[in-house]
């Protein structure tokens, strides 16, 4: 965060834990600013990073979900970092822990086979296990 936090920074963090789906001019009321004053505030903070959609991946055919955990071969980061960046695999997120040694990855499919077919992929790379995600809590 680029500078200490006064009264309306929290105000708006506060509000914005309470209903993230707020409208900036909703939000703007309450702390008493304009909509384009909480925006910039926010983008200034760091708090807002990019702005995005979730898309409701089984709406599109994506009722598929698994969680990989990759063990990554040293020799094979850079080719790693290639594959994901130029996938056709429905990656939602890609993490690396334990400094780069481990990646997880969350991803969408529309069948059992593509799942499978990316822990195929994967597994050139190093390591990988498959997490089926049975649900969302």
């Amino acid at each position: 965060i680029p500078k200490e936090l006064d009264e309306t920074d929290i105000k708006i963090i506060n509000a914005l834990k309470k209903n993230g789906r707020i409208s900036m001019t909703d939000l703007g009321r309450q702390v008493y600013l304009t909509s384009q004053a909480v925006t910039k505030r926010l983008q200034d903070l760091g708090i807002v990073e990019r702005y995005t959609v979730n898309v409701n991946c089984p709406v599109f055919g994506y009722a598929v979900h698994g969680i990989f955990e990759l063990t990554l071969s040293e020799d094979k980061r850079s080719d790693f970092l290639a594959f994901v960046k130029t996938t056709e695999y429905h990656i939602l997120h890609c993490y690396a822990v334990d400094d780069g040694k481990k990646i997880f990855i969350d991803a969408h499919f529309d069948s059992e086979s593509s799942r499978a077919a990316l822990l195929t992929a994967l597994s050139a790379y190093g390591s990988c296990k498959l997490y089926p995600v049975t649900a969302e809590i």
